[in-house]
């Protein structure tokens, strides 16, 4: 018996020797070629009246290290003429391997808007947003009916569970966003950044890294107006101009068409501009929650109380990035929200 098991351990020592030798011999002789990473999308769309920007890649092999610079590109995307095109992406090591990546670029015709005759049917009429918050964990009313707002792709809350979210109004080129970033990122929260062109424009590599890491960068306006004052036939494409600028800002630091989603600046709006937007293609966002956070000097303490004591489902929170008070206390106010059973999201999330 003894024996027998002798032998079959023998037999199983035998095999595991041959596969150790077999893997070692598979494992020197494995080919290996470089390999190229493509930044950004495999497939690329962009407007007709957009310029394609090469998002980038990198190439790197097992033995020649990093080799982007020998990167070749066949085609060519001529722009401004519609139509899919194809780019190839080729690197040859030092072993006259070879490695390819392809990319397609879509370039579309946007979806342009004239002032339409109805518009002049629908109210103008330019309000305030406000809500109604009385600090007491229920969900409050607006500056509109929930549901009316909806017709026009619009909201104002979530829905009635224990989701929170964190939009941020610029409000100007000296703020705290990058610090605020650096919070949301450690609590691993994503928010919404309104912003207008010129921030956008100045700060280049941190809207790359806030879209990076899954922020939403979304339209402000350009130059901060009133827009429904715009929102009439003789301003109309003023109107059109103050959301386009910012888009096409985001795209040619990113490479990638800004997301529809829509603040109006000082939350000054009109049903005629709701159902302008909505024609755009955005969704626009106003706020349950917010207190006057305007002044500089807020302190944490202060920031901390008044964020925690207008805290309901669904809560929509409008802060300003140049409030340091604010910056301050967000660390502690989203693990205290955690700690009560609250999750964050992103607006755009809200159906």
């Amino acid at each position: 018996m003894f024996k027998k098991i002798k032998i079959l351990l023998s037999g199983i020592l035998v095999i595991l020797i041959a596969l150790a030798i077999y893997l070692k011999f598979i494992n020197k002789n494995k080919i290996e070629i470089p390999k190229i990473t493509l930044s950004g999308k495999n497939i690329i769309t962009i407007y007709q009246d957009q310029e394609y920007k090469e998002p980038g890649y990198k190439a790197t092999d097992p033995n020649d290290g990093n080799i982007t610079n020998q990167v070749k590109i066949k085609g060519q995307v001529q722009n401004g003429k519609i139509g899919t095109y194809e780019l190839i992406y080729t690197v040859t090591n030092s072993k006259d391997e070879t490695a390819e990546a392809h990319r397609f670029v879509k370039i579309i015709q946007r979806k342009e808007i004239t002032y339409k005759d109805e518009y002049g049917n629908i109210d103008n009429q330019s309000r305030g947003w406000w809500s109604n918050n009385k600090s007491d964990g229920k969900r409050p009313s607006g500056g509109a009916d929930i549901n009316e707002l909806k017709k026009y792709n619009a909201f104002f809350m979530g829905p009635d569970e224990k989701v929170l979210y964190l939009t941020f109004d610029e409000g100007g080129l000296e703020t705290y966003v990058k610090e605020i970033v650096d919070v949301l990122d450690k609590n691993n929260v994503k928010a919404t950044f309104f912003l207008c062109r010129k921030f956008i424009e100045e700060n280049a590599e941190l809207i790359k890294q806030m879209a990076e890491t899954g922020h939403t960068i979304a339209n402000h306006t350009s130059h901060h107006l009133n827009m429904p004052s715009l929102a009439t036939r003789e301003n109309f494409d003023k109107y059109l101009q103050e959301i386009k600028d910012v888009e096409q800002t985001y795209y040619e630091i990113t490479g990638k068409n800004m997301e529809k989603i829509y603040r109006d600046p000082r939350g000054e709006w009109s049903f005629r501009d709701l159902q302008i937007m909505k024609d755009l293609g955005y969704r626009t966002y106003f706020y349950s929650a917010d207190y006057l956070d305007y002044k500089e000097d807020v302190t944490k303490e202060k920031a901390l109380n008044e964020l925690t004591k207008r805290v309901h489902n669904g809560a929509i929170y409008l802060m300003h990035p140049k409030n340091k008070g604010n910056y301050l206390a967000l660390d502690t106010f989203i693990n205290n929200m955690k700690k009560q059973g609250y999750r964050f999201d992103l607006v755009k999330n809200i159906k």
